[in-house]
């Protein structure tokens, strides 16, 4: 059930963001390395208020979206079915937690912890855009 869950998630999550978000981490980082963006893993949980919160008012923000679009591939990932690999390389203690993560370089830029406010989002997001030194942001 958890599955059909995480599958409705990402169907209701990529409709209003078009083709930026990639349940396949290894597909995610591969499309972000091509584009030259970079890779925000988002953990969330089915039933976590504050995930549902970032994705129904902070997400569709326009200046979240926008800049997402700009300039990340979202790897969205249940927490009760994260990868070993997954889970051994971004140990997410919480929902929900983003991981910025530079895929040309191999590393993770930043951690971002907890329910964000659209202002704060979009410039924690500028930030690491500034730090790897993305264009498209």
């Amino acid at each position: 059930m958890k599955g059909l869950a995480a599958f409705l998630l990402f169907l209701a999550l990529s409709v209003g963001f078009g083709d930026r978000w990639y349940p396949d981490f290894s597909e995610g980082v591969e499309v972000a390395k091509r584009e030259g963006k970079l890779v925000l893993v988002y953990f969330y949980e089915v039933g976590c208020t504050f995930c549902k919160y970032m994705e129904e008012v902070v997400f569709i923000e326009p200046s979240v979206s926008e800049l997402m679009e700009k300039g990340f591939v979202v790897v969205p990932i249940d927490v009760d079915e994260i990868p070993p690999d997954l889970d051994r390389r971004f140990r997410a203690v919480g929902t929900p937690t983003f991981y910025i993560y530079d895929p040309k370089r191999d590393k993770i830029l930043m951690t971002i912890f907890g329910l964000q406010e659209a202002e704060e989002f979009t410039n924690l997001l500028k930030k690491a855009c500034l730090k790897a030194k993305i264009k498209n942001c």
